[in-house]
């Protein structure tokens, strides 16, 4: 690859994103040839092993989509591995008994009072606002609106977390799980107070980790992902060590693990330049922005966890078998692997590309990247399902089946893992999918097919809980889940695919392509 040198003080950009500095030539000197380490995949596809040297500022590394999602994969595979430990430990101590139902109840409320303030619906929202200030405004105002953010969802999220302290037991008692046993629900209660904490901790957490994935940094957040299990982990030794703690090690070891989470991401933050300032200024338009994109995605996530409560509440009450929740959460565990390592790394990695490309209209690129990299990643999700459905019941009981964890309880989980793997694809394409629209700042069109998506699977739920005969009737609740995300995915195609399709002719590249041709055709 030739470079040719202009300026004898800059530095001059790579093809794979690094700088290096170059002396300027003399102009009575020959052009020099400078080696550059062959990069496979083009401009989509880019492949740098040399990306993946330890070395100073590997921390800080830009990566490209496929880099990225190699480096998530590791990640999720490690945290993978790390989870199957933890969960082993875990069923090994309380099987699928009241206390693991409880503990698997008490993370709803917490679940969603992160996710609808500050968990994955405001890192949709605020990469494509950070992204644009620190484009047309530069990087002080944006660390300036990242700060604002973040103080604005802490008190926002502590307001709320007070309040759900004082509702807690109601909720549990009536809406959660009201077919359980009054100690089981005392037990709930008491453990959700106690996971409550989490938001806040995660809170600062959520900020951070946007800010470095719109800044291609994907390493820390990837190990943050992994590093999550080893507080949990360590909440079940405690447990081991102290047995009096029962089921209060793991749930304290929550608690643990989002500071972990946080922690190993800060190093990143300030390498960027990361500055925190007590922003408050509810009339900041960038934070406007945030919440108009927040609004919708919180709402849509918060139909996703409405359905996770009415699963709750119809295992409570209408699933014969006491072990069904801990099971179902078994299988959930098991077939969110292949979901994971295909749809939440490649998508992840995807977005600030695609928001790069809706940001500054090149639209054609888009649906270019956009088809190449979802078609691919669609596709891996039918034979991980199958390869899943084939040695499921071999894999639980490998994993599982030990302690407490009985031959029924492997039986009982490989039944609602049957129900969740024919929703493989359809899951993976619609989380893919919706976040075409996010890179568009458009994040009403997710909330309306989430919204389709909630009505599809209570409708399912509760036709197949009426037909399904009683040895079967686990599977409603799973394959109800894969039936409507199915649906939902073949919404979210539809309406992206003309979307992006009108679009391509307002692409400031097309357009001046069309005027050269209009232009040599009038010349003609």
């Amino acid at each position: 690859m030739t470079i040719k040198h202009t300026q004898s003080s800059k530095e001059v950009e790579c093809q794979d994103g690094s700088a290096n500095a170059q002396p300027a030539p003399s102009p009575d000197q020959p052009e020099r040839k400078v080696w550059q380490p062959k990069i496979w995949g083009g401009r989509i596809f880019r492949f740098n092993l040399h990306k993946f040297r330890f070395s100073e500022g590997f921390s800080i590394r830009r990566f490209s989509i496929l880099e990225a999602s190699v480096l998530l994969i590791l990640a999720i595979i490690a945290s993978k591995g790390l989870g199957v430990v933890r969960q082993s430990i875990f069923n090994a101590f309380f099987g699928t008994g009241p206390e693991a139902n409880a503990f698997y109840a008490a993370n709803r409320l917490p679940e969603t009072l992160f996710n609808l303030i500050s968990g994955g619906a405001l890192v949709h929202a605020f990469i494509p606002v950070f992204l644009a200030y620190d484009r047309e405004k530069g990087a002080q105002e944006a660390w300036r609106l990242s700060s604002l953010v973040f103080n604005v969802m802490l008190v926002a999220l502590t307001v709320v977390v007070i309040v759900a302290e004082f509702l807690t037991p109601a909720f549990v008692d009536h809406i959660l799980i009201p077919g359980y046993a009054a100690s089981e629900r005392e037990l709930t209660t008491s453990l959700t107070r106690i996971m409550l904490f989490q938001p806040l901790i995660l809170a600062l957490g959520t900020i951070v980790t946007a800010v470095l994935n719109s800044k291609r940094q994907f390493l820390l957040p990837a190990l943050s992902i992994a590093i999550y299990n080893i507080g949990i982990i360590g909440g079940l030794l405690a447990t081991k060590v102290v047995p009096e703690l029962g089921i209060y090690g793991p749930t304290y070891g929550v608690l643990v693990a989002s500071a972990l989470q946080v922690i190993v991401q800060i190093p990143a933050l300030l390498k960027q330049g990361g500055r925190y300032t007590f922003a408050w200024n509810l009339r900041h338009p960038g934070l406007w922005q945030v919440i108009r994109l927040l609004g919708p995605n919180s709402l849509s996530i918060g139909v996703v966890y409405i359905a996770l409560i009415v699963e709750t509440r119809f295992t409570s009450l209408y699933l014969p078998d006491a072990a069904s929740l801990s099971a179902i959460h078994n299988a959930d565990m098991l077939q969110a692997v292949p979901f994971a390592l295909i749809s939440q790394t490649i998508g992840q990695a995807l977005l600030p590309h695609l928001t790069v490309h809706a940001t500054a209209g090149r639209f054609v690129r888009m649906r270019q990247m956009a088809a190449k990299v979802m078609g691919i990643s669609i596709l891996l999700t039918v034979p991980a399902a199958i390869g899943l459905g084939v040695i499921g019941l071999p894999l639980i009981r490998l994993l599982f089946q030990h302690g407490e964890f009985t031959v029924h309880s492997s039986h009982l989980t490989y039944l609602a893992l049957l129900g969740y793997l024919v929703g493989i694809p359809g899951t993976t394409a619609g989380d893919m999918l919706s976040r075409g629209f996010f890179a568009l700042k458009d994040a009403h069109t997710p909330l309306l097919t989430n919204t389709i998506n909630l009505i599809a699977r209570i409708s399912m739920m509760i036709l197949l809980l009426r037909f399904l005969p009683e040895e079967y009737v686990i599977i409603s609740i799973p394959l109800a889940y894969a039936l409507s995300s199915t649906i939902e995915a073949i919404v979210l195609f539809l309406l992206l695919w003309f979307r992006l399709k009108r679009y391509v002719k307002q692409d400031k590249g097309m357009v001046r392509l069309l005027r050269r041709r209009a232009s040599l055709a009038g010349k003609v």
